[in-house]
């Protein structure tokens, strides 16, 4: 997390802050940080796969207990794909070999 520096000095730089690990290492996926602060991580790659794509999501929630949470897997399976948060609800369209969207709420 890129943040400002503690107490809101105006003189200090802002740092990087680490956050608890993924469940599983993506790439080709995609986040979007909610209004209310979440953080989704959505499909993409599987570190632990053989290239395939995967549904599964996950959503980081910061403050004192930072941790990240199961969502509910997309229908699809989806990589490289588009994806917006628009009035507190995600859209994911598209992705490699893939014409379906979807929207979680």
């Amino acid at each position: 997390v890129w943040g400002p520096p503690d107490h809101g000095a105006q003189d200090t730089a802002w740092t990087w802050t680490e956050v608890p690990e993924m469940s599983v290492g993506r790439c080709g996926c995609r986040g979007r940080v909610m209004s209310d602060g979440r953080f989704p991580v959505l499909g993409g790659v599987a570190s632990t796969g053989v290239g395939t794509s995967t549904s599964s999501c996950e959503e980081l929630t910061l403050g004192e207990n930072r941790h990240w949470e199961p969502l509910p897997p997309m229908h699809d399976t989806r990589m490289d794909f588009a994806c917006a948060a628009v009035a507190g609800c995600i859209i994911v369209a598209g992705g490699i070999n893939r014409q379906s969207a979807e929207v979680f709420d």
